[in-house]
């Protein structure tokens, strides 16, 4: 990404002091002159005597909270309509995949916390072009520590690399700037604690409200309530008494895994860890699964997490398949990172030959 130096708005401000000196004393050899009365002459304006203007206030940094009294549920739907909104009144068109590639990239910015706030200005501060290199760097850092799951997500991710149109890049900035300003960092990035980062499914809300009710009927897509998901999770699981490390939940219909969520907060709020148990989500939509994948970096599930994209009545044994699928991608990345750390080498090496024999020839 394009670095740009910024000025330090928190460094104290530094007053030089150049009032001449005058001399005080007069020669003892001069008589003194007598003093005459006369009146006070007007004041006369002196730019020594002007008081320096006072520095203007810095700006605090913009926070787009969420609404007093909402909740994670309404917010996040909340902020899907105003992406929806957004791509449709900006005419983005049926490439589903470009507004719900930016909310999951936005969503996964790695810099999560109590200052996540202060990049708001920033962010929404960048052209076009800047924007979009930093969504393509945002799966980049994703893709070197989960590459399974980033690559599940290349539905919504593939069209960064497109040579897109000025209208496209256009709609990609307004869908941004319409997530940030109706809180999606306050969602997604204002904690680092997994149980408020799991409290939504934002990714549910935005692919349902993108997707046509005639295609979400021909795929049997519907957004299920994340209360109805508590509550049978809550049936399901109970007091979580008999999960432990390696327990393993499938969803074979997952979406975007709401259903898996809730299992996951209903079992921190019993004090277990679901990084420690096997989940595996599977579903038929690309768009979906692509979805769950974006969830389960999100939700931080850990590394025993697998999604599968395809028919799950067709095909057996999807956990199967998915973590053949994992361990082949990991190879795949740690040869890439193996084949870079020796390029790296090498240059470093041949800089230090350069110099060694630029030294000697001077």
């Amino acid at each position: 990404m394009k670095r740009t130096q910024q000025l330090n708005l928190f460094a104290p401000a530094v007053v030089e002091d150049d009032e001449d000196e005058c001399d005080l004393f007069q020669p003892r050899d001069e008589p003194r002159p007598r003093p005459v009365r006369t009146p006070p002459a007007a004041p006369v304006a002196s730019s020594k005597l002007t008081p320096a203007p006072k520095p203007a206030p810095k700006r605090a940094a913009r926070r787009y909270a969420v609404p007093r009294g909402t909740s994670p549920h309404a917010a996040a739907r909340r902020t899907a309509e105003a992406v929806v909104d957004a791509w449709h009144r900006n005419h983005g068109g049926s490439r589903m995949e470009i507004p719900v590639g930016v909310v999951a990239a936005l969503s996964l910015w790695p810099l999560k916390g109590d200052d996540a706030h202060l990049q708001t200005d920033w962010i929404l501060g960048l052209d076009t072009k800047d924007l979009l290199q930093l969504m393509r760097e945002c799966w980049a850092y994703w893709w070197l520590r989960r590459p399974d799951l980033a690559n599940r997500a290349l539905p919504i991710c593939t069209w960064m690399e497109e040579a897109l149109s000025d209208h496209e890049l256009s709609c990609v900035k307004a869908v941004a700037h319409a997530a940030i300003t109706n809180s999606l960092l306050e969602l997604t990035g204002s904690s680092m604690d997994p149980y408020d980062l799991a409290e939504c499914d934002l990714m549910s809300w935005t692919i349902t409200g993108l997707r046509s009710h005639g295609a979400r009927e021909g795929l049997g897509e519907y957004h299920t309530p994340p209360e109805v998901c508590e509550l049978m999770a809550r049936m399901e699981l109970g007091d979580c008494s008999q999960v432990g490390p390696g327990f393993s939940i499938c969803d074979p219909a997952a979406g975007t895994g709401g259903m898996v969520r809730a299992a996951a907060q209903l079992m921190r709020e019993h004090q277990v860890d679901p990084r420690t148990c096997r989940w595996h989500l599977a579903d038929i939509d690309p768009i979906a699964a692509a979805g769950a994948a974006t969830n389960m970096i999100l939700w931080d599930l850990g590394p025993h997490t697998t999604v599968w994209c395809g028919d799950t009545l067709a095909q057996a044994d999807t956990e199967r398949r998915a973590l053949e699928e994992k361990a082949a991608i990991f190879k795949h990345r740690d040869g890439v990172v193996r084949d870079m750390t020796m390029l790296a080498a090498i240059g470093g090496a041949e800089r230090m030959v350069a110099g060694a024999v630029a030294a000697q020839a001077a």
